[in-house]
C-alpha cells in the first residue's frame, strides 16, 4: 500500500493530484482543515490536508477487475460526500437561499431609501402628492424637482382643495404640448411613424377627416406602408370615405413624385410601415422615405397600451428620423398616464395629439396640460375619459 498526504485549498484540487499521483483506483483516507502562518507571520487562507492510499493488489481476470475498479469508485464516491459534509458544504443551499433572501431585503431597504431621499426636504403636506405622482407612473425625479420648484409657492394658509388645484396648474404649465396642431406644422406633409401596432393608420384617417370634413382644408394621404397585408385597403376605405385622393410609394423617388402630385393640397400625410423599435435596418430604410423631401415633418406616434418602460428605448431609436412631436395613441387603454410628462420632459420634444378610441373621427384631442396635471395627481385612478 502506498499511502501519500496532500495540503491543498480545496477538494477539487485534491482529487486531481491524487489521481495524477496514485491513479484512478486512489482512496481517500482522511481529511482535517489546517492554518499555517505564511512569511510575514501572519494567518494565511486555511488549507485542507488530505491523505490518500492506493493498495497494490494481484492482476485478476478482466470482470474481476471491472467489479474491483466500481467497488472503489463507490468508496470513493462515499468518501467525498462525507467529507464534503464534514466541511459543511451540504448546508450550500440553504446558504445560498440565505443570500437571496438578504439581497431582496438590501433590494427594498435601497428602493425606500431612494424615496427616503426624495422627500426628506419636502414639506410634510408635498409627500402625499409625491407619493401619488408615482403611483400614477410619473419619473420620480420629475416629481421632486417639480416639488421643489413649487414649494415657495405654496402658502401655508392653502387648505388642500386649494393646494391640490394650484398643484394642478403649475404643473399643466410645464408639461411640453402643441396647442393648436393645424397651424404649427412648418411643412405640410406630415409622416407618422412608431412601432407596429401603435395606431399610426388609424390616427391619420381621423386626423385627416378632422381637417378634411370639419375645417373644409384639401388633403390627401400617401401610403408606404406596402408590406404589412391590408394596410393600403384599409386606408383607402378611410380615403373613398372622406373622398380624398390616396396614393401608393413602393420607393423613395415614388413618394417624391406623389408629393409633387398632390403639391396643390393644404394638407398630404404619410402612413410609413410598422417596424419594431429594435430593427435598426428596417428604421434606416425608412429614412431614406423621410430624407427623400424637406417638406416632410416627422412625427413619433407611441402607444399607452404599451410597457411604459420602453418608450424611452423606442424614442431612442427613432430619434434617427428627427421626429419633431409626439402623438400618444390609446388613453383608454390605461389608468397611469405618467409618460404624457415622462417622455415629452425627459426627450425635450412637445405632445402634439392624442387618440382615445378607434372612433374616426371622434376619438382625437388636443393635448390640455391642466388635463394631465389632474390625471397625475389624482389619487383615485380614472380611466382618461372620466
Amino acid at each position: 500500500m502506498k499511502i501519500k498526504k496532500y495540503e491543498v485549498f480545496d477538494m477539487k484540487e485534491a482529487i486531481e493530484l491524487i489521481k495524477r499521483d496514485l491513479g484512478p483506483d486512489a482512496v481517500i483516507l482522511s481529511t482535517k482543515k489546517i492554518v499555517k502562518n505564511n512569511s510575514f507571520g501572519l494567518f494565511s487562507r486555511p488549507m485542507i490536508e488530505v491523505t490518500a492510499a492506493i493498495d497494490y493488489e494481484p492482476q485478476t481476470d478482466k470482470k474481476s477487475k471491472d467489479k474491483g475498479v466500481n467497488t472503489k469508485y463507490e468508496k470513493e464516491k462515499l468518501d467525498i460526500e462525507d467529507i464534503a459534509n464534514k466541511l459543511g458544504l451540504d448546508k450550500l443551499e440553504v446558504v445560498l437561499k440565505e443570500i437571496s433572501e438578504i439581497k431582496k431585503q438590501l433590494s427594498e431597504i435601497r428602493n425606500k431609501s431612494k424615496d427616503d431621499i426624495h422627500t426628506a426636504d419636502l414639506p410634510e403636506r408635498l409627500i402625499p402628492y409625491f407619493n401619488i405622482m408615482l403611483k400614477n407612473g410619473v419619473d420620480d425625479l420629475i416629481a421632486y424637482k417639480f416639488l421643489k420648484r413649487v414649494e415657495k409657492r405654496i402658502s401655508s394658509e392653502l387648505n388642500r382643495a386649494q393646494l391640490s388645484n394650484l398643484l394642478v396648474q403649475l404643473l399643466g404649465e410645464i408639461i411640453p404640448i402643441e396647442k393648436d396642431y393645424f397651424s404649427s406644422l412648418k411643412q405640410k406633409v406630415i409622416a407618422l411613424i412608431g412601432p407596429t401596432g401603435v395606431g399610426k393608420t388609424t390616427t391619420i384617417a381621423k386626423m385627416a377627416a378632422t381637417l378634411s370634413l370639419k375645417l373644409q382644408k384639401k388633403v390627401g394621404l400617401i401610403t408606404i406602408d406596402t408590406f404589412r397585408i391590408g394596410a393600403v385597403e384599409q386606408l383607402r376605405t378611410y380615403a373613398d370615405i372622406v373622398n380624398i385622393p390616396l396614393k401608393v410609394a413602393s420607393t423613395p423617388e415614388e413618394l417624391k413624385e406623389h408629393i409633387y402630385e398632390l403639391s396643390g393640397l393644404d394638407y398630404i400625410f404619410l402612413d410609413s410601415m410598422g417596424r419594431s423599435q429594435y430593427d435598426e435596418a428596417q428604421i434606416r430604410e425608412l429614412l431614406k422615405f423621410i430624407e427623400i423631401s424637406p417638406v416632410i415633418t416627422p412625427i413619433l406616434v407611441l402607444s399607452m397600451s404599451s410597457n411604459h418602460d420602453e418608450m424611452y428605448d423606442t424614442f431612442d431609436r427613432y430619434k434617427l428620423l428627427k421626429p419633431e412631436y409626439l402623438i400618444f395613441t390609446k388613453l383608454d387603454e390605461t389608468r397611469r398616464f405618467g409618460p404624457l410628462i415622462n417622455v415629452p420632459i425627459l426627450k425635450k420634444i412637445p405632445i402634439l395629439l392624442f387618440t382615445t378610441g378607434q372612433n374616426v373621427p371622434e376619438d382625437i384631442e388636443i393635448p390640455d396640460g391642466r388635463k394631465i396635471a389632474m390625471k397625475l395627481l389624482s389619487d383615485i385612478q380614472k380611466v382618461w375619459r372620466d
